[in-house]
């Protein structure tokens, strides 16, 4: 069975006078709940969720002993170590920023928080060494969870600077881990207006996920041509654009040049679309500009320069196999579009001449050899020149042969051979 975690941050609270220092107990309300009163916010998380176990994160100077006395005092039977609060108490309010991170009795808190909890010690982070700990603390939080555990994260106490560490292993955690974890809830306690309010609400800050879950989306978008991030995120509004883009994607990562020319076209139709919120705008309309501009050619004519384009999108994108493939069949589809009398006689056809797949091996032959068999085709010297070179590659990589050539050489010759491509079909 799953079990919820509470990850939750603990502050140094306030003297409520200049002998003793407490955490002072607040009234709580989540939606329209009343959560009741609390010296800190996991206290009431925990109770509210039914928390199986819970990671505390604090420095040595937060209030250890509050959380201990607490959830001492509500086990059953109490069993509250009066020696062992002041122990705990005396240490972390002689600790500072110079500490060692070590708290006396930090075992009993941890067997008073509940079963597998942990007490988490940290830095101040005053300086980059010490941020680089913390976040490096943090990021080890993951070792103590479990497959499919459901995580409840609280961001109210302790520094502010920690919630920024925090999303760091959320978002490792949602895209990286193989736990299956769920994060349902980041709840912040608004402190703010609880003089206004009377009682201080619990929000959630889990859409911030959903801004993140964009922000990736747009970037395996615009690197890889892999939408199907924001296909998901936008299934729920516009099914139509969620068809069109996963559709786009994997046409793009089965490199199906005719179909990916014919699918470009439709996707300016996704910058006309209205969304209820600004994020679908904000991200979708400028990648979809980019890859509109990108592989827009005016001349319906001209197969040969749309594919280049994708061939030269493909290699700035580091996807050099494909890039091979996409300039060699621009070679030919160019070969194929310069002798298109010669086609139609040959194939019957009136249109897409350059597609009938005889010809196209008829070309292929021609460059391969460099020189015309039976029938004389027009064709670019310089073509046959770059086919020859390529062209093994392409066989070596296609079939898996040995090649002597490193990738580097390789990458070097579809790059140099583009740019003459390019000045060739344009």
């Amino acid at each position: 069975m799953a079990r919820k975690v509470l990850i939750s941050f603990l502050g140094t609270g306030v003297y409520e006078s200049k002998e003793k220092r407490t955490y002072r107990t607040t009234n709580y309300h989540l939606g329209n709940e009343d959560l009741g009163e609390y010296p800190f916010m996991s206290a009431a998380l925990k109770k509210h969720y039914g928390i199986d176990t819970t990671l505390l994160i604090g420095t040595t100077h937060s209030m250890w002993e509050e959380v201990y006395r607490w959830y001492t005092a509500e086990a059953t039977p109490p069993c509250t170590d009066e020696d062992v609060y002041l122990n705990i108490a005396d240490a972390c309010e002689k600790a500072n920023h110079n500490s060692p991170l070590a708290i006396p009795h930090r075992d009993a808190i941890e067997k008073a928080l509940g079963k597998d909890s942990k007490v988490v010690l940290i830095k101040y982070g005053l300086d980059e060494k010490e941020i680089r700990e913390n976040i490096n603390i943090i990021l080890a939080l993951q070792e103590h969870l479990q497959k499919n555990d459901e995580l409840i994260v609280d961001v109210t106490h302790s520094f502010r600077s920690l919630p920024m560490y925090m999303m760091n292993l959320l978002i490792y955690l949602k895209n990286v881990s193989n736990k299956n974890i769920s994060i349902s809830h980041i709840h912040y306690g608004m402190f703010e207006v609880k003089e206004e309010l009377g009682f201080v609400p619990i929000i959630d800050l889990k859409t911030t996920m959903d801004v993140n879950d964009w922000m990736i989306g747009a970037y395996s978008f615009s690197q890889f041509g892999n939408a199907y991030t924001i296909a998901r995120l936008m299934k729920e509004e516009n099914k139509s654009v969620t068809t069109l883009l996963t559709e786009f994607s994997d046409l793009m990562n089965l490199n199906y040049l005719f179909a990916i020319q014919n699918i470009a076209q439709r996707l300016s139709a996704i910058r006309k679309m209205e969304y209820n919120t600004m994020l679908p705008q904000l991200i979708i309309n400028p990648i979809v500009n980019d890859f509109v501009e990108k592989f827009n050619v005016h001349d319906e004519r001209k197969h040969a320069l749309f594919q280049l384009k994708v061939a030269r999108w493909q290699l700035n994108h580091k996807k050099y196999a494909l890039a091979l493939i996409s300039s060699i069949e621009a070679m030919v589809t160019y070969v194929c579009e310069q002798n298109r009398k010669v086609g139609e006689a040959l194939s019957g056809k009136l249109e897409k001449v350059w597609e009938d797949y005889d010809f196209r091996e008829m070309v292929k032959d021609r460059l391969r050899k460099g020189h015309d068999g039976e029938i004389p085709l027009e064709c670019d010297k310089e073509l046959t020149y770059i086919f020859r070179e390529l062209n093994p590659y392409r066989n070596s990589i296609a079939h898996h042969l040995e090649q002597t050539e490193n990738a580097q050489t390789i990458i070097k010759a579809i790059s140099d051979n583009i740019v003459k491509l390019e000045r060739i079909i344009k």
